[in-house]
C-alpha cells in the first residue's frame, strides 16, 4: 500500500494533470486536418522549420512536465536522476509514437518516423538542460 504524507499527493496529482493537459494540447494540434497545407499558405518557405521547432518545443515541454511528475510520484522514490530522466524520455517516446499513429488517421496528415526523431530531440534537449542546471546547483 502506498502511504502519502502531507500535501505531497497534491503535488503529484497536479503534476500528472499538467502532463495530461499537455498531451491533450499535442493531440489537438495533431488532430487538425490538412494543417501542413494551411500553415504553408501562411508561412511559405518557413513552414517546415516552424513546424519542426514546434515539434521540438512540444516534446521539450512534455519531458519537463513528465520528469517533474515522475519525480513527484511515490513509485519513483529512491530513483536517481538518470532513472527518472530515462523513464520520462521513454514516456515521451511512447507519446510521440502514439501521436504519429494518430496523425495517420487524420485527413491530410501523415505519420513519419522523422517527426518522432524531432520530437525525441526536443525531449533530449530538455534532458540536457535539466542535467546541466542540476549540476550547476551542486
Amino acid at each position: 500500500m502506498i502511504s502519502v504524507s502531507g500535501d505531497s499527493w497534491k503535488k503529484t496529482y497536479v503534476a500528472w494533470i499538467a502532463v495530461c493537459l499537455w498531451i491533450i494540447v499535442i493531440f489537438l494540434f495533431s488532430n487538425q486536418p490538412h494543417s501542413g497545407a494551411v500553415t504553408e499558405a501562411y508561412l511559405g518557405d518557413a513552414n517546415v522549420p516552424v513546424r519542426k521547432i514546434a515539434h521540438l518545443s512540444e516534446y521539450a515541454i512534455l519531458f519537463v512536465l513528465s520528469r517533474f511528475a515522475v519525480s513527484a510520484s511515490e513509485f519513483s522514490k529512491g530513483w536517481g536522476n538518470t532513472r527518472l530522466s530515462v523513464a520520462s524520455y521513454m514516456f515521451c517516446l511512447g507519446n510521440a509514437l502514439f501521436d504519429e499513429w494518430h496523425q495517420s488517421l487524420v485527413p491530410g496528415r501523415s505519420a513519419t518516423l522523422s517527426d518522432v526523431t524531432v520530437d525525441m530531440c526536443g525531449a533530449m534537449l530538455a534532458w540536457v538542460v535539466i542535467y546541466f542546471l542540476s549540476r550547476r546547483k551542486k
